[in-house]
């Protein structure tokens, strides 16, 4: 008996099976072996054959079976995994054109050297305010500085011919760093639609940069210095300011014909309560005034504090015997500095201790204000005077006078035995007798 039974599985087509005459699944007779390998018994045949493995198509068909159908389709490669983008050279190319843009834009802007317009405006302006700030210094009460208009009106004679070839210098530099930028921008849209011309563009630009610097550093020389002595001039006037302000705001009052000359924050350390003011000079005395704010009363998130203001201690600048400065370092890592001033008065009183020792603040220091002391205390301050003559027009003065002044009789005979002295030369400045001893001064 023949069975054909047909099992797809896999993609393999099992066409016949040939049993043998003399026995079956069924009859219980005897079995023939096959030559095929022996199917399994039981279960679902279609989950018992093994599935093959993804060979070539020459793959050898099993023994006593018909394979027929498709070759098996092959597997797909597996997918490989992107790897990281790296900046390519035309990524380089994009990002140096931008910073190149960039560039461009921001000396584009300094091309038409504005800023020194500005500044040459402003000087302007400052010089032709320096009389009325000067003016208004006078009105309040200040006397000294004598020198202040004449050097005001000196800045203000020179500074037109100063100014006219700034303007001049300005112009020409202008130009020629148009016509550079000019160039530069030319190149730069070049590089735009041809990148190999970008490192000739960064070059470019340098150039450019430097040009500009250059230009600012020529124009700003020719006004430089008359710039410098308005600075000054201005500074010191601030502190002129600051001195008439606080003489304004003080607790005492200056005595008759007496004109302040400087001031500055202090605190007196050598006293146990270590109080902080300001210290006063004048052309008469040094005042030290307190004037801190202390806690009167204190709350929860907050605290009532009150102005403490009174004067201390004041000395005739004659009374003041010596001074001593010291720069005693502070700070993180001893990096600052304390500016301290010891003053040693002739005599102490109830009022006036023996020795201060104050540490100068604000900016103070406690070189300038020994000289500042001395100049007072030697009357040099009066030499400062406005209205007084300046030091070549004492000395001229001076001179005239001697000239003017009658000659005196040189002595002839001792004062003390009436003997006839030796001859006396130009040069000279005594004599002795030769027969008592006497030294008489010529």
């Amino acid at each position: 008996m023949t069975v054909k039974k047909s099992l797809s599985h896999s993609g393999y087509s099992f066409r016949s099976v040939k049993r043998p005459s003399s026995g079956g699944l069924k009859s219980g007779g005897k079995k023939t072996p096959p030559s095929s390998p022996p199917r399994p018994s039981g279960g679902d045949i279609r989950s018992r054959i093994p599935r093959p493995a993804p060979e070539p198509a020459s793959r050898p068909k099993p023994s006593g079976a018909k394979i027929s159908g498709p070759a098996p389709a092959p597997r797909p490669a597996p997918a490989l995994m992107p790897s990281p983008v790296m900046p390519s050279q035309v990524d380089t190319r994009v990002q140096q054109l931008a910073s190149a843009r960039t560039r461009w834009e921001r000396l584009a802007g300094m091309v038409a050297l504005s800023t020194l317009f500005d500044q040459l405006s402003s000087v302007t302006s400052t010089v032709d305010g320096l009389d009325l700030e000067i003016a208004e210094l006078r009105a309040r009460g200040y006397r000294f500085g004598r020198t202040l208009e004449e050097r005001a009106a000196t800045l203000k004679s020179r500074w037109p011919q100063q100014q006219m070839l700034a303007n001049r210098l300005l112009q020409e530099q202008r130009s020629v760093l148009q016509s550079a930028a000019n160039e530069t921008q030319r190149l730069l849209g070049q590089a735009e639609r041809n990148t190999g011309l970008l490192d000739t563009v960064d070059s470019r630009l340098w150039a450019l940069e430097n040009q500009i610097n250059e230009a600012q550093r020529n124009v700003q020389g020719v006004f430089s210095s008359t710039e410098q002595e308005i600075s000054k001039l201005q500074d010191e006037m601030r502190d002129v300011r600051a001195m008439l302000d606080a003489l304004d705001s003080a607790s005492f009052d200056l005595l008759p014909d007496e004109h302040g000359v400087a001031v500055c924050k202090a605190q007196w350390i050598s006293d146990n309560q270590q109080p902080e003011g300001l210290l006063f000079l004048t052309d008469s005395r040094l005042i030290f005034e307190q004037r801190e704010e202390r806690v009167i009363k204190k709350k929860l998130f907050s605290s009532e504090k009150e102005l403490v203001q009174e004067q201390l201690w004041a000395a005739p600048v004659g009374a003041i015997d010596e001074v001593q400065m010291d720069d005693k370092k502070s700070g993180l890592f001893g990096l600052g500095r304390q500016e301290l001033l010891t003053l040693s008065f002739v005599e102490r009183t109830r009022e006036l201790p023996g020795d201060v020792t104050l540490h100068l603040k604000g900016g103070a220091t406690n070189e300038a204000w020994l000289a500042v002391i001395r100049q007072v205390k030697s009357g040099q301050i009066a030499a400062d005077l406005f209205g007084a003559p300046s030091p070549q027009e004492l000395l001229a003065a001076q001179t005239e006078a001697e000239a003017a002044a009658p000659e005196a009789e040189l002595p002839t005979r001792c004062p003390s035995c009436n003997a006839i002295l030796p001859p006396i030369y130009k040069g000279m400045k005594q004599v002795e007798c030769q027969y008592c001893g006497t030294v008489i001064n010529i």
